[in-house]
């Protein structure tokens, strides 16, 4: 039998506060390379919180997070320095619901794009930004080439939610993450 991709047992999450808030209750769930996974729940029910716990996303100091989350059977929870940033990004990714949030508002789509390839593949700029310009056009952004210049803001909310999706698959990742795919 193959190691799973993900595995996540037990996961429970807690965020600290006068009263504590549990967030996450005993989730569990193994996915396979190659599987998709939607988990489906009201408002309010930790669906975005598991999915920032396998990026690490959360306030450390105020969040306590008990059970087991592997991504390619390392402990994500065990992550520190440079291998939790080699693990956001480079092995996980993350669509984030409100791209007008996620995006950097004072650096260009390109720029962002291309220091996420820098950074996880060590390629140089002029080979960062030519993958930037593959990915907008995958993500069939109109005028991908001029659109490299533009910062979130002088994009359509649609666009920056493709610059999103372009950002998020840049690196390849073994994992994409998608919080509420089907807004936006």
């Amino acid at each position: 039998m193959t190691q799973p991709l993900v595995e996540v047992s037990d996961l429970t999450v807690t965020f600290q506060g006068t009263p504590p808030v549990h967030a996450v209750n005993g989730v569990s769930f193994t996915l396979a390379q190659g599987e998709v996974l939607g988990i489906l729940g009201e408002s309010g029910s930790g669906k975005s919180v598991t999915l920032k716990t396998l990026l690490r996303l959360l306030p450390e100091r105020k969040t306590r997070i008990g059970g087991k989350v592997a991504v390619e059977g390392r402990d994500v929870l065990a992550l520190e320095g440079r291998a939790l940033a080699d693990h956001r990004g480079g092995v996980v990714s993350m669509i984030f619901q409100d791209p007008g949030l996620a995006l950097d508002p004072v650096y260009t789509i390109g720029r962002q794009i291309a220091e996420t390839v820098i950074r996880h593949e060590g390629v140089s700029r002029s080979a960062a930004m030519a993958r930037a310009l593959e990915m907008l056009d995958l993500v069939r952004i109109p005028s991908a080439k001029r659109r490299l210049s533009n910062y979130p803001h002088e994009m359509s909310g649609g666009m920056r939610q493709r610059a999103m999706i372009a950002l998020a698959l840049a690196c390849k990742p073994k994992l994409l993450l998608a919080d509420e795919p089907t807004t936006a």
